[in-house]
């Protein structure tokens, strides 16, 4: 027993010794982890992305100004790009990229809250990530609350007397004008008089409750509503137009006269009618509609909405591929150096060059087989939806291989040891997790971060594959020939350690 104490005690000293003589497998251990979870939680953005937001608006409509004066008092998370009347244009404009959502007004607002119909924004964006698609929803039922409750708040300053009481006045002045008419008609002036006094009386009453009883409607038809010749709410005209006949009778212009009078009260009386109407279509809306006169409704111009398996596949690629690519190359020299194979090249007329070139051959087809069957597996096993170029995939596929391997042979030159090549490799995949846009959008990333993201195959990779496979776009060529360069710099970076590696070893 004492005998297997002292052996484990040797043995863990030994491996206890082993790993505190290779000071950067310790930094790779404990401060790797540590510096990328440092600059996940500095760089993450715990709030809610800003949307772009450009209008359609129908030409001469009220909700122009409204749109105008408002948008931008909306809330941080709507980008206010203007307003226009092309629909087709600011389409356009969101398939390029230039917005992130187009906002179509409704063209006929107030005759569909009329009918008891609620009058729909619609919410065009160009989003495949499901997530993004929720959010574009819940962005709409946020901002569409707010509109309604901005046009509740106008609507409430009016008044909060029920329609019911002013359509109750209405009637007993129209009985009072024609008891008045009557009146004038068979010369009795003292029940003219007092008939007159009613009228007045009931008209001012009608004045002060018209402005709480038909506030809503007022409200909604001032904002998106049709107007009277000078643009005022017809409700309101027909009031002021009453008010102003009813003065005229109250200054004796046309009491003298008694066909001048007649022809005035009937004035009165067409214009209480017409009240009546009025305040009976108001009564007749929904209250529900009433209250949330608009709703929104997102549509999406991407070709297919893809699950959420269907989105995160071609990340998955972009990502076993990556992280595929730079275990091999991770593994490569340091598995020559163990074996004793890295002695033979020092003495045969190798150069670095070749010995690269050949690495990178094999590994590229090697790579390209299974990133074929993962292909293959994805689409015809899932069923994944593959809109885009098949050529333009392998095109991709080839330069994230050799980006990655790049990563890969740097990683294996520097490392002494297996351990250390693996540890420096699941950092790399640790740092392609949280900073690609593999878990979460880069816009959740501040900008400084970002930088993190754009040194990573993976994040190119993702982009790419998710626009072919998903929007059917062919890959942005500057992004990919970027892709290509920081490969090449990683060639050339890897040629150089390896070129020391075998000259030092001659000398």
């Amino acid at each position: 027993m004492l005998r297997m104490i002292i052996r484990t005690s040797a043995f863990l000293r030994k491996e206890m010794f082993e790993i505190l003589r290779q000071p950067r497998l310790l930094a790779s251990l404990v401060l790797g982890p540590f510096l990328i979870l440092l600059i996940f939680g500095i760089g993450y953005r715990n709030e809610a992305r800003a949307l772009r937001t450009l209008f359609v608006v129908p030409q001469d409509s009220a909700l122009a100004q409204q749109i105008e004066e408002n948008a931008a008092t909306l809330g941080p998370q709507l980008i206010y790009m203007g307003t226009t009347s092309d629909e087709a244009q600011a389409l356009q404009r969101l398939y390029d990229g230039e917005v992130d959502l187009v906002a179509v007004t409704p063209h006929d607002a107030f005759e569909q809250i009329q009918a008891s119909q609620q009058a729909t924004f619609i919410l065009y964006h160009h989003e495949i990530d499901p997530f993004q698609v929720d959010y574009v929803n819940y962005f709409g039922q946020v901002y569409i609350d707010e509109v309604n409750r901005r046009v509740l708040l106008a609507i409430t300053q009016e008044g909060q007397t029920e329609a019911a009481d002013v359509r109750e006045e209405v009637a007993s002045a129209r009985r009072n004008a024609s008891e008045l008419r009557q009146a004038l008609e068979a010369g009795n002036a003292a029940t003219a008089a007092q008939n007159q006094a009613e009228l007045s009386q009931n008209v001012n009453l009608i004045s002060l409750a018209v402005g709480a009883s038909v506030g809503v409607l007022s409200g909604v038809q001032e904002t998106i509503g049709p107007g009277g010749e000078d643009g005022s709410d017809p409700l309101l005209a027909n009031l002021a137009n009453l008010r102003q006949d009813v003065n005229q009778l109250e200054d004796g212009e046309t009491m003298g006269d008694a066909s001048s009078s007649t022809e005035e009260i009937t004035r009165i009386e067409q214009n209480l009618a017409e009240l009546e109407t009025q305040l009976a279509e108001f009564t007749s809306i929904d209250s529900s509609v009433l209250v949330r006169p608009f709703r929104s409704e997102a549509k999406s111009i991407a070709r297919v909405q893809p699950t959420a398996t269907d989105f995160f596949a071609p990340a998955v690629i972009a990502l076993l591929l990556q992280h595929l690519a730079i275990t091999m190359g991770a593994l490569s020299i340091v598995r020559e150096r163990t074996v004793g194979t890295m002695e033979l090249f020092r003495v045969s007329p190798l150069t670095a060059g070749e010995t690269l070139v050949g690495k990178y051959l094999s590994y590229l087809i090697f790579g390209g087989l299974l990133a074929a069957i993962l292909t293959l597996l994805l689409v015809y096993g899932l069923r994944v939806p593959m809109l885009g170029s098949w050529p333009y995939y392998a095109l991709v596929i080839a330069v994230l291989l050799f980006t990655s391997l790049g990563i890969g042979f740097i990683i294996s030159l520097i490392s002494q040891t297996d351990s250390q090549a693996v540890q420096l490799t699941m950092i790399v995949l640790l740092a392609s997790v949280f900073f690609s846009g593999f878990l979460m959008s880069l816009d959740l990333l501040i900008p400084s971060v970002r930088v993190v993201s754009w040194a990573l195959p993976t994040t190119y990779g993702i982009i790419f594959l998710r626009d072919i496979f998903l929007r059917g776009l062919l890959p942005n060529f500057l992004l990919l020939g970027g892709l290509a360069l920081i490969g090449l710099v990683l060639y050339v970076i890897a040629w150089l350690l390896m070129h020391r590696l075998i000259s030092a070893s001659r000398r």
